[in-house]
């Protein structure tokens, strides 16, 4: 008996001590610590009520929710957080890791802000930085932000909560609602873009020796280049040799709106892009395509496609005389600015191309198929290499069968980048590709088994995004519907395509990569066709003014997204029909062990790959491993 009332007295005294603390939190905040260390935080201002019943400790929130703990799990409730909060100690806005950005930005941080200026094009970023405690975490709208990873829109400010899983406080929305969310120190993030305040895009100068005219694609001319960043690029004065450059853009007429190369005697970072000799100036010459090649390569870095150029508008000058816009962009090529590789010594760089116009012994036809291969790295009689041009095409030419006989093409192709490849040429309805011409793809080392072919750079845009022969109307506005893979084209070149996108493997891989970018990549992608029109709209008004052009640019750029989110939904319904195997995490066709594998790097990585989602829940996480076993043992 004694005993019983001991309990009992014991249990009084703790009810009366949790109803105190209940009290002494009245009309505060309540910062309730578990015995787990987990925090739970109640602003007074989102809370009813709170009461302490049978063991249990209720808040009930303004709109009615209720939230119920078992008082022996609660270690206290203050009305103050009895500790500090994690901080953010360093930001960053790193030029590696944001296509478009041309310089290393760092955050001005305060108490309760951080301010970044950037330079660059577009206002979506990936942000490094570092917090005070090891164990905190930073989070934005609800979802953890990995420091050097994630990507958010900053054409607004973007709240960080700074704090420690397992804490979580009772916020209300706009309409009332009430939801538990990240507790922490708040930071609101704002990115000062410098193309917001600029009222011109760089000038680029070109001034040849004695004025002499540019009228050949094979001879450089000497000159001097004076590049203005107009506020937003860095500036530079430097010699250069020019030629000209191009196939039906060219033109030996030197008052044409024609392109050029500009070689340089070191490597330079003009307008701040990586260091490299070799750059181009596209003309834009088609009526109607100056947004063309800028919205392509910016859908190819988004999709992931290997070096993907970087497009700045400019106005370009020659000897004086105004040329219209340009893009200044990275000469496709081996070199560290745009195919970089640690070793070329056995390497190739391939175009296929029908012009085929390279000399004798630097280009072949493939075996089967007859595809017109230009070899545009080595150049045999001037670079130094081990291998041969039958070394080159004995590869190609096993890439060329194994499409043809249905074989595995892992062997002999990087399944990755050519998904990645054709995906960035079907969204922008890039029509060159089957000709083919300006198709690119490269090999490590062609001496070495197991090296493989990788697809890219993406090049040469002018004839996507909608474009039909002779109606420079049609950009952004037809062709929403065109089924790429599947026309009724005649050349031998566009069924070797069609076949490399119907193998299993890589329109698997397509599936999985698309299912993702139907999401952020795309809005970024929607979002920069607005950016880079309003940045770059004074030089293509001036551009039209000089050279013939009546096309109707800002009505491209605002049917641009659409158009994009059009042709990225039609896409991914063939995906999803071509890819119907539950279960089928590494794309084999089949379910099987290797599938729980590839689940767990799915998980490892942190994707969230509706492949990978077994169980349907929206979610990729251990629940799928789970129902991915249970689908392989249950009977067939």
């Amino acid at each position: 008996m004694n005993k019983t009332v001991d309990a009992i007295v014991v249990r009084l005294i703790a009810s009366l001590v949790m109803c105190l603390s209940v009290v002494l939190v009245a009309g505060a905040d309540s910062y309730v610590t578990f015995r787990d260390g987990s925090l739970a935080v109640f602003p007074d201002s989102c809370v009813a009520s709170t009461s302490l019943d049978d063991g249990w400790v209720t808040f009930i929130a303004v709109d009615g929710t209720t939230y119920r703990y078992p008082a022996a799990e609660v270690e206290s409730i203050d009305g103050t957080l009895q500790r500090e909060l994690p901080s953010i100690t360093s930001y960053r806005i790193r030029k590696k890791l944001n296509y478009q950005v041309v310089a290393d930005a760092e955050g001005r941080i305060g108490d309760t802000t951080v301010d970044v200026t950037v330079a660059g094009i577009g206002k979506w970023l990936t942000a490094s930085f570092e917090l005070s405690d090891e164990r905190a975490r930073a989070w934005v709208d609800g979802q953890v932000q990995h420091s050097g990873d994630s990507r958010l829109d900053f054409g607004q400010g973007r709240v960080y909560t700074v704090g420690y899983p397992g804490e979580v406080v009772l916020a209300v929305d706009d309409a009332g609602r009430c939801a538990m969310e990240p507790f922490g120190r708040q930071y609101v993030v704002t990115a000062d873009f410098l193309t917001a305040h600029a009222t011109t895009v760089p000038r680029i100068d070109i001034n040849t020796a004695d004025s002499a005219d540019i009228v050949s694609k094979h001879e450089y001319l000497d000159a001097l280049i004076v590049i203005d960043g107009a506020g937003v690029f860095p500036s530079m004065t430097d010699s250069v040799k020019v030629r000209g450059r191009g196939n039906t853009s060219w033109s030996a007429n030197p008052a044409a709106k024609s392109p050029y190369r500009l070689k340089f005697a070191s490597k330079v970072a003009p307008l701040g892009l990586t260091r490299g000799k070799n750059w181009v100036l596209i003309a834009n010459k088609q009526y109607g395509s100056m947004l063309t090649n800028a919205y392509g390569m910016k859908a190819a870095s988004l999709i992931g496609t290997v070096a993907a150029n970087h497009i700045i508008p400019v106005d370009l000058y020659i000897n004086g005389t105004y040329k219209g816009n340009y893009n200044f962009t990275e000469k496709v090529g081996m070199s560290n600015n745009s195919v970089d590789l640690d070793n070329e010594d056995a390497a190739t760089l391939l175009e296929l191309d029908l012009y085929y116009d390279e000399a004798e012994g630097q280009k072949f036809l493939s075996t089967p198929r007859d595809i017109p291969v230009n070899v545009k790295f080595p150049d045999f009689g001037q670079d130094s290499t081990v291998i041969t041009l039958d070394d080159i095409q004995r590869r190609f030419d096993a890439l060329v069968a194994a499409v043809e006989g249905g074989e595995d093409l892992a062997p002999h192709v990087d399944i990755d980048q050519l998904a990645r490849y054709l995906l960035a040429n079907e969204l922008i309805c890039n029509k060159e590709t089957f000709h083919p011409k300006s198709t690119y793809c490269y090999h490590e080392n062609v001496l070495d088994v197991s090296s493989k072919f990788i697809f890219g750079p993406v090049w040469d845009l002018d004839w996507g995004c909608g474009y039909i022969w002779r109606m420079p109307e049609s950009y952004f506005s037809l062709l929403t519907d065109y089924d790429y893979f599947n026309r009724p084209y005649n050349a031998q070149q566009y069924e070797f395509f069609r076949n490399l996108s119907r193998d299993k493997k890589v329109s698997r891989r397509m599936y999985e990569i698309w299912s993702r970018f139907v999401g952020d990549g795309l809005e970024e992608l929607c979002d920069y066709c607005g950016d880079y029109y309003r940045y770059a709209a004074p030089s293509l008004t001036a551009s039209m003014a000089a050279y013939p052009d009546s096309a109707d640019y800002a009505g491209q750029a605002s049917r641009a997204p659409g158009w994009f989110r059009a042709r990225a939904a039609l896409m991914l319904d063939r995906l999803e029909k071509a890819n119907p195997i539950d279960g089928d995490v590494n794309g084999d066709g089949e379910v099987n062990i290797g599938d729980i594998n590839a689940l767990i790097d799915v998980i490892l990585s942190r994707e969230q790959s509706p492949v990978a989602d077994v169980n349907r829940d929206g979610e990729v996480n251990v629940a799928d491993v789970l129902a991915l076993i249970d689908m392989l043992l249950s009977p067939p």
